[in-house]
C-alpha cells in the first residue's frame, strides 16, 4: 500500500518483502543498463515496531478511506452498467478486476487492523454488485 510517493506499507513478512524488492531492483537495474541510463535507485525495507506502526496508521487509514470511496463510486457505475441490460466481455472483466481490488483492500484492512467506516459501506455495496452480477453476467 503506497502511503506517500515512494513509501509503501506492507504486511508481508520482512524476508518476503526483501526478496520482492531485490527482484524488482535487479529488473530495473538491468533495464537501465540496457538503455545506458537511469536514475539512482535507493531502497530500504524496514520492520516497524508497534509505536512506529501506530504513527503510520492514520496515513494507512486515510488511504483506505480514499481508495474505498473511489471504489464505492466505481461499484455504483458498474451497477448502473449491469442494470442497463448491455452486457459484454468488458463488463465481466471490469467485474473481475473490481473483485480482485476489493478483496485486496479488505485483506489490507484485516492485516493492518484497520476498520474505517468506508469498509462497512463497501461490504454492503459489494453484496448488491455480486447479486446483480449473478443476474446480468450469467446470460
Amino acid at each position: 500500500m503506497e502511503l506517500l510517493p515512494g513509501v509503501y506499507l506492507s504486511w508481508s513478512p520482512k524476508e518476503k518483502a526483501v526478496r520482492a524488492v531485490e527482484a524488482i531492483k535487479r529488473a530495473v537495474v538491468e533495464r537501465w543498463e540496457r538503455s545506458g541510463e537511469g536514475p539512482t535507485l535507493e531502497v530500504a525495507v524496514l520492520e516497524l515496531d508497534e509505536r512506529q506502526y501506530r504513527a503510520l496508521r492514520p496515513l494507512a487509514r486515510a488511504l483506505v478511506e480514499k481508495m474505498g470511496s473511489a471504489m464505492l463510486e466505481e461499484m455504483e457505475r458498474l451497477l448502473q452498467r449491469m442494470r442497463s441490460g448491455k452486457t459484454s466481455r468488458d463488463l465481466t472483466g471490469w467485474y473481475r478486476d473490481l473483485a480482485r481490488r476489493y478483496e485486496r483492500l479488505l485483506n489490507a484492512c484485516m492485516a493492518l487492523d484497520l476498520e474505517p467506516t468506508i469498509v462497512a459501506k463497501l461490504k454492503e455495496k459489494w453484496k448488491e454488485v455480486t447479486l446483480e452480477a449473478g443476474r446480468a453476467l450469467k446470460k
